[in-house]
């Protein structure tokens, strides 16, 4: 028989699952360490480097010389006694003229050969190889020039070949009457082309005057009948000469404030410091650079192309990015002495006891910059209107003045530590800072690409 007692189902006891909250807090916490990582800014680290840098310009000048072109009494047929470049002095013999052609049809009976030396095959090879070396397809005009140049020397080995047999007809045959020689009338450097630029001066160059398209040179040697009072050859006077440039009004700002500057020649990467002088005519903008040597090598240019280089420094080249402010107390230099067990640098700071009575406590602190006057320590190590003590003169210094200093954070250590440094030369990316410094960088360090992103004292790795 039943008993007539109801039966109770057991409610089972529910129980956590421990894996699963342990899964779940990791994952939480996971998700929270990559989203701190996703969003907080990343230390990425740069190693300082040694290098160099300028504000360099490239340039196209109008060289200004003291020259004079010299024409021809006397119509007819013209034998030069010197080569292109040679430097003769006053009343030097540099042509001969004959009207009626009489001495160079006596030559021209002569079955003589012109013969080439070893030296004027050598010339003809260098001619090239220089070519070669400096040709550019946006520099075209250097082809006229190379033209120019390997005319001259054909010329000036034929003219030579053709005085020597001129002179043995002449003694042979005697001296003709419509035979005349020209002598020198002033000491200078000869050279045989003409441009129409040789009365350029610095304050009749123009901004028109720099178009070298239209720009033309003639050469003055040749074997064909000369006019009366054609141009036969021109002298250059001195050894001084001017580039003339043309300014934009920056470079003008910029090169304003120079008294000279290093030019490099682009033809052949000769580099010299030079004087310049800046000035404006109307809307435009010049500069005059002098020099007084090296005029010989580029006597057959009028054009030059030349590189200034501005604001140049070296030493250690690191990324503006890098560069922070940091304030740092300055202290007189007097106050600052040797103690602690290192033996450091650091500051006596007058503090108390319990009882009121004062007591004189060494506090090591680095010199990160030191003028003639003060030393400057971390802001860190000392309250504003703390009072240090001089042991040599027993004076009191309250601590308040500060003063801002330009480093870096160097990483060397898996910790940023702040160096000092001193710009030489910035521009947008990059600066050139004064190695050797005290408290500052040295090659192969490691910094903060980006100084925002590192924190004085903690620990990057």
């Amino acid at each position: 028989m039943s008993s007539g007692k109801k039966i109770a189902r057991y409610r089972k006891r529910k129980s956590i699952n421990i894996g699963f909250l342990v899964f779940l807090i990791i994952f939480v916490y996971v998700l929270i360490t990559v989203y701190i990582y996703l969003t907080k800014d990343h230390l990425t680290i740069y190693e300082v480097k040694e290098g160099s840098t300028s504000d360099d310009s490239l340039f196209t000048g109008i060289i200004l010389r003291d020259e004079e072109v010299l024409t021809t009494n006397t119509a007819g047929y013209i034998n030069y006694y010197h080569g292109d470049g040679d430097r003769v002095s006053k009343n030097s013999t540099i042509y001969s003229v004959d009207e009626n052609k009489n001495s160079y049809d006596l030559i021209g009976n002569t079955e003589n050969a012109v013969n080439l030396s070893p030296e004027d095959t050598m010339k003809f090879k260098n001619e090239i190889t220089s070519f070669q070396k400096i040709y550019q397809d946006s520099n075209y005009k250097s082809v006229y020039n190379f033209k120019y140049n390997m005319e001259n020397s054909v010329l000036e080995i034929v003219n030579n070949s053709k005085l020597a047999k001129l002179q043995s007809v002449l003694k042979d045959n005697g001296t003709s009457s419509t035979f005349k020689v020209v002598k020198s009338k002033t000491s200078g450097i000869i050279t045989y082309s003409v441009d129409g630029m040789e009365d350029l001066t610095k304050d009749s160059v123009t901004a028109e005057n720099f178009k070298s398209d239209s720009y033309k040179k003639t050469q003055l040697r040749t074997m064909d009948l000369i006019e009366k009072g054609r141009p036969v050859y021109k002298i250059v006077k001195s050894d001084k000469w001017s580039i003339v440039i043309l300014l934009d009004k920056d470079q003008y700002k910029k090169l304003s404030d120079m008294e000279s500057v290093r030019i490099i020649f682009s033809d052949d990467g000769l580099s010299t410091i030079v004087p310049i002088s800046v000035y404006q005519k109307g809307t435009d903008y010049f500069a005059k650079l002098d020099l007084d040597k090296f005029m010989i090598r580029y006597i057959n240019q009028r054009f030059i192309n030349v590189e200034i280089k501005v604001n140049s420094a070296e030493g250690l080249k690191i990324p503006v990015s890098s560069i922070v402010e940091k304030d740092f107390y300055q202290i007189p230099l007097d106050y600052f002495t040797v103690g602690g067990d290192s033996g450091s640098n650091g500051l006596i700071k007058e503090t108390y006891k319990d009882n009121g009575d004062v007591d004189y406590v060494f506090f090591p602190a680095d010199i990160y910059y030191r003028d003639e006057k003060y030393g400057y320590i971390d802001a860190r190590l000392f309250e504003s209107g703390d009072r240090i003590h001089n042991e040599k003169t027993d004076e009191q210094f309250n601590i308040s003045q500060k003063q801002t200093l330009e480093g870096v954070f160097n990483v060397n250590k898996g910790y940023a530590v702040f160096r000092r440094i001193e710009v030489l030369y910035e521009n947008e990316e990059y600066c050139i800072i004064k190695e050797g410094t005290e408290y500052g960088l040295s090659v192969y360090d490691h910094i903060a690409l980006d100084g925002k992103t590192a924190v004085e004292q903690k620990i990057i790795y």
